[in-house]
């Protein structure tokens, strides 16, 4: 399966937001990070 460039190019710039969302809904930093990490390796 190969990756969209269009998606490449774009996902860097929303981890911040996703890293945001993540620590909110969680309260944890560490818990945060594992799932900006699965939300990143899933798109």
């Amino acid at each position: 399966m190969t990756v969209d460039a269009s998606l490449r190019d774009e996902l860097p710039a929303a981890v911040p937001a996703l890293r945001a969302l993540a620590i909110s809904s969680t309260n944890n930093r560490d818990r945060a990070d594992e799932l900006v990490q699965e939300t990143i390796l899933r798109a």
